[in-house]
């Protein structure tokens, strides 16, 4: 644990590397903060944080920057930061007029996270497990090919194509679909499905009931679907990142749910933080901010990643008032 003068150089050290990317000299701390101390002393404190790892000097004559160690603890010792009134006003009126589906409102969210923090955004949308069937269709498509389209009372659609062995007659697709919806209406996605058909199946011919089990075993599987990543503000990436190397590196995370996931410590509650090491990614020079949105059974997860270097007090609060908003939009 550092003293309050060692901890306000270094957060001072910090805050002005972050503006202006550059390594920072004694002289510049002096400016910035309002420390009782000489210059002697602030270059004697460096020293002592150079030593204990909390900062470093990228060569010889330069100033110094912070380390993993120092980033670390710079955000676990952050004041809460504070929004202002029109960036504020902009959240709120963006989730008051949302009223799309649910992917539609995810993929917005996304885009609206990035357009406010100049950081590329992920939402991680909620799984079906636990949610509450509403309505379930079943379209016939092609002689031997349905589609399944699920709804759920939190706003999930999720859609499945079924290839039959045979072409069944429509007659035998609407017996088998007035069959489904009185099986799941109300169901909740994760029970057990597959236990032995209700009364709902009497009458029902061999392929009305085979279309039938085939569906609820699809229904089934729905439950334990992959959760749907929606990225925004990518147009940043280039930006933050000029060794396209790294870029792809980054973009092949971002393209499996399950480093996504990684990413944004999906199991984690409320606001995280993770830093260089810290990420499965194995990125040294990576941040990423993540909140959780809603409640357990229509919930995710959504954050922004960039450099080490990267506006920590008010990314926390954008992303803590947009996972908010979006969860009470969500009813969450």
């Amino acid at each position: 644990m550092l003293d309050d003068r060692k901890s306000a150089i270094l957060r001072e050290l910090v805050e002005e590397y972050i503006t202006t990317g550059e390594p920072v000299s004694s002289r510049a701390i002096l400016e910035r903060a309002q420390l009782e101390c000489s210059a002697a002393t602030v270059r004697n404190e460096l020293a002592v944080l150079e030593n204990d790892g909390y900062i470093m000097k990228p060569h010889t004559s330069a100033g110094r920057v912070p380390t993993d160690r120092g980033y670390r603890y710079f955000v676990d010792h952050l004041s809460p930061g504070s929004l202002r009134r029109r960036t504020r006003d902009r959240i709120e009126t963006f989730f008051a007029s949302m009223h799309a589906e649910l992917g539609r409102m995810l993929k917005d969210t996304s885009d609206l996270l990035a357009e406010i923090t100049h950081y590329p955004a992920l939402v991680l949308g909620p799984g079906l497990q636990g949610q509450v069937v509403r309505d379930v269709h079943v379209v016939q498509i092609e002689p031997s090919v349905v589609l399944i389209v699920l709804a759920t009372e939190a706003g999930r659609v999720h859609q499945s194509v079924l290839q039959l062995a045979d072409p069944p007659a429509p007659i035998e697709v609407t017996e088998a679909t007035e069959a489904l919806v009185t099986r799941l209406d109300g169901f909740v996605l994760g029970d057990d499905l597959l236990s032995e058909p209700g009364h709902e199946t009497g009458g029902l011919s061999a392929v009305a009931l085979d279309i039938y089990d085939r569906i609820l075993e699809v229904v089934d599987a729905a439950a334990v679907v992959r959760r749907e990543v929606y990225l925004g503000g990518t147009s940043f990436m280039t930006d933050l990142w000029e060794d396209l190397s790294k870029l792809h590196r980054i973009l092949a995370v971002l393209d499996r749910e399950a480093t996504v996931r990684e990413l944004l410590d999906a199991e984690a509650v409320g606001t995280s933080v993770r830093l260089g090491p810290e990420i499965p990614a194995g990125e040294d020079d990576l941040a990423v901010i993540s909140s959780s949105y809603g409640a357990d059974d229509a919930g995710g997860r959504m954050g922004v990643f960039g450099p080490m270097r990267m506006d920590y007090r008010r990314t926390i609060k954008v992303v803590e008032e947009v996972s908010e908003a979006l969860g009470d939009s969500l009813g969450g």
